[in-house]
């Protein structure tokens, strides 16, 4: 899968009025930027309003040309009338509102999601946008309206905090599980509200831009969600959670090397108001370095909750990454389940894929089941009957 990327993203040249124009330099590249787009792409250039229904005051045709690494654009300005404030969309598609994930797999033949840039203003003295791009993307093919994911991420060349593919593979498959029902698939039952409970509580490692948590977090409404990172994951994932208005979703930091953290029981004195139904984490295991501690965390967490499910995407990009699966023997843990994503391709679906793993604790590494307290009527309100 290709992303279009602001490698300078767009600004206001007005230094002669009689010309003024905006400007940027993008990239078409995979999730790591280690690779371009290989082939010529016809692309639309657009400037739109940033409220309303994002009219589009002005629109230009530019074409990506394959072998090279960046495309520079610009828009005049001079004989426009725009209502500020306004962004730079660029994507394969005119007057296209989002990304469908499901026709960049079926239909097109290069899978390249289009890119969002942040608010212009003259006026008000702003005049480059933002060093973050935003994407939005449908997850599911169903009919009906379905949240779109409206995730920003950083425009910088370091790989931490933006999208990668295992995650947006993840998020649009679970929301496509929970779009249609399914009941009778492994990774949908994990996502199904447990029998006798109030929430359902996800805790995401590694979150990076929080995809996979807000997406859930949009489908499911008895939902908590805590999305965890380095510090530094912090401003973008306050970023993305802001808009959503959704308060199941909150930030903390968790260094894996370092003591987890405190889980919030919202009053309830109960050591089974904490426990988690769902771990998960996207693209993780690329460093094998870091899986040992990764493992340890995930082992460290299940053991408070030893009925939480594990589910982890990841797209291998080199054999090393094998590493992950014996530290999981290892811990105890064995795969339930499996599947193969493919992904939008450069001439078709399928040319790279993302597994995805569900784990569970094997029942010999599992804690007896203890034996709940009065307070845990507020989660598990139908609990009793079980004891």
């Amino acid at each position: 899968m290709r992303y279009v990327r602001f490698l300078k993203t767009p600004r206001i040249e007005d230094k002669d009025p009689a010309n003024s124009l905006i400007s940027c330099l993008i990239t078409i590249t995979s999730d790591l930027g280690d690779s371009f787009l290989p082939y010529d792409l016809p692309l639309v250039v657009e400037l739109r309003s940033v409220t309303g229904q994002e009219k589009i005051y002005a629109q230009k045709k530019v074409v990506w040309a394959g072998g090279k690494r960046s495309l520079a654009i610009t828009l005049p300005l001079s004989r426009i009338r725009v209502v500020w404030p306004a962004r730079i969309h660029v994507g394969m598609h005119d007057k296209s509102s989002l990304d469908d994930y499901h026709r960049l797999i079926e239909d097109e033949k290069v899978g390249v999601l289009s890119a969002w840039s942040g608010s212009l203003d003259p006026p008000k003295g702003v005049k480059e946008a933002v060093k973050l791009v935003e994407r939005r993307i449908r997850p599911t093919a169903e009919a009906r309206p379905v949240p779109e994911l409206r995730i920003w991420e950083e425009t910088g060349e370091s790989i931490a905090r933006h999208l990668w593919d295992a995650g947006i593979a993840l998020s649009c498959h679970l929301s496509s599980l929970l779009e249609r029902k399914v009941e009778d698939d492994a990774f949908a039952k994990i996502i199904q509200l447990p029998e006798g409970k109030r929430i359902l509580r996800v805790l995401e490692l590694g979150t990076g831009c929080g995809i996979v948590g807000i997406s859930l977090a949009q489908a499911i409404h008895e939902i908590d969600v805590i999305l965890t990172d380095l510090p530094e994951a912090k401003d973008i994932v306050s970023t993305n959670i802001g808009p959503t208005g959704l308060s199941s979703l909150t930030f903390q930091t968790l260094e894996w090397d370092k003591d987890l953290p405190k889980l919030p029981n919202y009053g309830v004195e109960c050591p089974h108001c904490t426990e988690l139904d769902l771990i998960v984490a996207a693209d993780c295991t690329y460093n094998p370095d870091s899986s040992p501690a990764l493992v340890n965390t995930i082992s460290r967490l299940v053991h408070t909750s030893p009925q939480a499910a594990v589910v982890i995407a990841m797209k291998v990009r080199h054999s090393d990454e094998e590493v992950f699966f014996g530290l999981m023997g290892d811990a105890g843990f064995k795969v339930a389940s499996s599947k193969n994503l493919p992904l939008p391709g450069d001439e078709g679906p399928g040319e790279e894929t993302v597994d995805v793993y569900l784990f569970k604790l094997s029942d010999s590494e599992k804690q007896p089941k203890a034996v709940p307290d009065e307070s845990c009527y507020y989660f598990y309100p139908n609990l009793y009957s079980d004891w």
